[in-house]
C-alpha cells in the first residue's frame, strides 16, 4: 500500500522508496533505492560543490583583466552570448541546491531539526522561487541599479546574525576547530553567495561592465567585504575537497601529498583575489 508523501519517491524520510517523480531519473533512481536518499543528496551536495569550486576559478580568471579595462571588456564579450547567459541562469542550480542542502544539514547538526521530507519540500520550494527571480532579472535586465552599499548592508547583518546564532550553538562542541569553521563559514556563505549572484543580474552593467564592478570594488567597505567573502568561499571550498579526500582515499602518503597540493592552490588564488581587490582599491 502507497504510503503518504510527496511525488519525489519519498515517503515520511529521505530513506523512502516510493515511485514518483524519482523513478523517472534513471540513475537517481537506482541509488535512492539501493543506497537512500540521504546517500544521493550526500553526492549531489558534494558535486555541484565542486562545479562551484570550478566556477570560482573562472570567476577569478576574468576579474583578473579588471585592472586593464579594455581587455576586460574583449574578453567580456568572448562569452557575452545567449547560451553563456543561458549557462549563468543554470549555475544558479548547483548554488541554490548547495546552499539549502547545506542549511537542511545545519539545521540537522547544530539546531535538532530532523524532519527531512519538510525541509525537502523547503528547500525545492524556495529553490524555484530563487531561480524564477534571478531568471526574470536576467531576461528585464536594465533595472535601476541598486545602491551596493544599502544592499549588502541589509545582506551584511543578516548574514551575521546567522552566522553568529550558528557559532554560539557549535563552538563548545568536540568537533574540530577546522570543522568548526568550515560549518561557520557555510553559515555565512548560505545568505552570502546567493545574494551575491542575485546582486550581479539585477541590473546588466552591475555585473558585466568594467568601469561599474571597478567603481565599486573601489570603496573601502566593499573591498573589505570582497575579501572576507573570498576568503569564507576558498576556506569552504578547501575543506570541502580535503573532506573527499580524507573519506575516499586510502592512501596516507597520497593523501598528504593532494592536502598539501590543496593548500598551495588555495593561498594561491587567495593571493591573486586579494592582489586584485587592493589594487583596484
Amino acid at each position: 500500500m502507497k504510503k503518504p508523501g510527496f511525488d519525489l519517491g519519498m515517503a515520511n524520510s529521505p530513506e523512502g522508496g516510493e515511485s514518483g517523480m524519482l523513478d523517472r531519473l534513471p540513475v537517481l533512481s537506482w541509488y535512492a533505492h539501493t543506497r537512500g536518499w540521504k546517500f544521493v543528496l550526500a553526492w549531489v551536495h558534494r558535486i555541484f560543490g565542486l562545479l562551484l569550486i570550478f566556477f570560482l576559478l573562472f570567476h577569478v580568471y576574468i576579474l583578473s583583466f579588471l585592472p586593464e579595462p579594455s581587455l576586460y571588456t574583449v574578453k567580456w564579450a568572448t562569452y557575452d552570448t545567449l547560451f553563456f547567459r543561458f549557462m549563468e541562469w543554470i549555475l544558479a542550480v548547483p548554488l541554490i541546491f548547495h546552499a539549502l542542502n547545506g542549511g537542511r544539514l545545519m539545521l540537522y547538526e547544530s539546531f535538532g531539526q530532523r524532519d527531512d521530507r519538510q525541509m525537502i519540500v523547503w528547500g525545492f520550494s524556495l529553490g524555484f522561487i530563487y531561480l524564477f527571480l534571478l531568471g526574470f532579472f536576467m531576461v528585464t535586465g536594465q533595472h535601476e541599479e541598486v545602491s551596493p552599499l544599502f544592499y549588502w548592508l541589509n545582506i551584511l547583518i543578516i548574514s551575521l546574525a546567522f552566522t553568529y546564532y550558528l557559532y554560539r550553538r557549535i563552538w563548545d562542541t568536540p568537533n574540530s576547530k577546522l570543522w568548526k569553521f568550515q560549518r561557520i563559514s557555510g553559515g555565512f556563505l548560505f545568505v552570502m553567495l546567493p545574494a551575491h549572484m542575485l546582486f550581479m543580474h539585477i541590473s546588466y552593467p552591475t555585473g558585466h561592465q568594467a568601469a561599474v564592478i571597478a567603481n565599486r570594488m573601489q570603496h573601502f567597505p566593499m573591498m573589505m567585504m570582497d575579501a572576507v567573502l573570498m576568503i569564507a568561499v576558498l576556506y569552504h571550498a578547501a575543506f570541502g575537497v580535503y573532506s573527499i579526500i580524507e573519506d575516499y582515499l586510502g592512501n596516507r602518503f597520497l593523501r598528504g601529498g593532494l592536502a598539501v597540493l590543496l593548500l598551495l592552490l588555495t593561498l594561491y588564488f587567495g593571493f591573486i583575489g586579494l592582489k586584485l581587490a587592493f589594487y583596484l582599491a
